[in-house]
């Protein structure tokens, strides 16, 4: 039963890594780390889901309803503003820089702005970048408001003030495009909720960051481990039955490694193999890496197969086909590489867990290639998000780790867990 529910668990794992990257985007994935790519997004807002719980303003996109009157296209965007805060932005896209067009909203109360008209500059228009003057100049006008009470505040926020005491004016927007030319318009109101996780203060969909690392984490951390248990198989089976020169050689490599501080020495082996990327990003080749960090771990396992090979190699059936002229590979292969392997699958499923973990660690410190859960984490710590009350920034690697651990334990035989310790 046990082993059932760790299979459970590992299948659901692997589903979820599965169906989390069919969710997300790959121009997004592979520009995760690019900051101008995210210009356009909101900063800091909490994960779109808030909105159900929380008085709260969803980010939304919307599709016109298209009409012509007096052979001019008109695009009608009809907004419902609910919540008591305010739009971050109200952005338009699908525009054309050859072709004149006239923006403007209806507010609630009866209102009318023009918030912009002329050829637009770029084909995707923002509210508090592009139509800035319009709206400053009108509502200010309308409601006897001064430079002062309004200088710092967002266009957009103050497009949904009901009068000079800036409480938000609720109800429906309706904005208009206005063009002599068809167009394949979509108005987004950017609100204080946005996708699955929020985003961070650089607009990055938070979501997609953690997409990445897992991706990143799982890949650095398979084949890691796949490492370790390769080399520490192959060392400590030839170190174990060959014997002689070879095998005290790599007998004596097998004890320096166990008694080498693990993280100060992979920090030192990082920074010989590594250069300093943009923005002061550590690039290091990722085959390079897992190299490194499986040849500094992998002696603990080598010296435990090695004993298990002198112990298989003593054997009567063993020493039997040594001497009617079997060879070293077919001993190795037939006699003792079944029983070893057994013992390295169990391993290995203990050992992916803790080289995860390491893995995250050096992303923490920042020692490795790439966006990972460590480096996820940390960059929750540096914008406050744990003392801010971001839990649903710090919780989701955490939790994912804990998954994937019980998941793999569980699958292990009780009582035939090993102990893997690295460092």
């Amino acid at each position: 039963m046990r082993r059932k529910v760790g299979a459970l668990i590992l299948a659901c794992f692997l589903l979820f890594v599965a169906v989390s990257n069919l969710t997300v985007d790959r121009e997004k994935l592979e520009r995760w780390e690019d900051i101008n790519y995210w210009k356009d997004y909101p900063r800091r807002a909490y994960p779109s889901w808030f909105s159900t719980f929380r008085d709260l303003t969803p980010t939304v996109t919307l599709s016109p309803e298209v009409s012509e009157e007096n052979g001019t296209f008109v695009y009608r965007f009809v907004y419902n503003h609910r919540a008591s805060d305010k739009p971050n932005d109200v952005r338009f896209y699908g525009l054309s820089r050859q072709v004149k067009v006239e923006i403007s909203v209806t507010r609630p109360d009866g209102i009318e702005v023009t918030l912009y008209r002329g050829r637009p500059v770029s084909e995707n228009m923002s509210l508090n970048v592009n139509m800035k003057s319009g709206v400053e100049s009108q509502i200010s006008s309308v409601f006897g408001l001064s430079v002062e009470s309004y200088v710092l505040r967002p266009p957009a926020h103050l497009l949904f003030i009901a009068d000079a005491s800036f409480e938000t004016l609720k109800g429906e927007y309706v904005f208009e495009i206005r063009s002599p030319e068809p167009l394949s318009p979509q108005m987004q109101v950017i609100g204080t909720c946005y996708g699955l996780m929020g985003t961070d203060s650089k607009g990055r969909d938070l979501w997609v960051g953690f997409v990445k690392a897992m991706n990143n984490t799982l890949f650095l951390a398979f084949f890691t481990a796949v490492f370790v248990v390769v080399l520490g198989v192959i060392i400590g089976m030839v170190s174990g039955y060959v014997g002689g020169a070879v095998g005290e050689a790599l007998s004596f490599i097998l004890e320096v490694l166990m008694t080498l501080p693990l993280l100060p020495m992979l920090v030192v082996l990082v920074w010989l193999f590594s250069t300093q990327g943009l923005r002061e990003q550590v690039q290091i080749n990722p085959v390079v890496f897992m190299l490194l960090v499986a040849v500094m771990i992998m002696g603990k396992l080598a010296k435990t197969i090695k004993m298990m090979t002198v112990k298989e190699k003593v054997n009567e059936y063993v020493k039997a086909a040594e001497i009617m002229g079997a060879g070293t590979l077919w001993v190795l292969r037939k006699h003792i590489f079944p029983p070893i392997l057994s013992f390295s699958a169990r391993y290995f499923a203990t050992l992916l867990v803790r080289v995860v973990a390491l893995i995250s660690l050096f992303g923490f410190f920042g020692l490795i290639p790439g966006t990972n859960w460590g480096s996820f984490m940390i960059e929750a710590m540096m914008e406050g998000a744990i003392y801010g009350g971001c839990w649903w920034w710090i919780l989701p690697p955490g939790l994912a780790m804990a998954v994937l651990s019980a998941g793999l334990v569980l699958i292990l035989p009780s009582g035939e867990v090993q102990s893997v310790t690295i460092g």
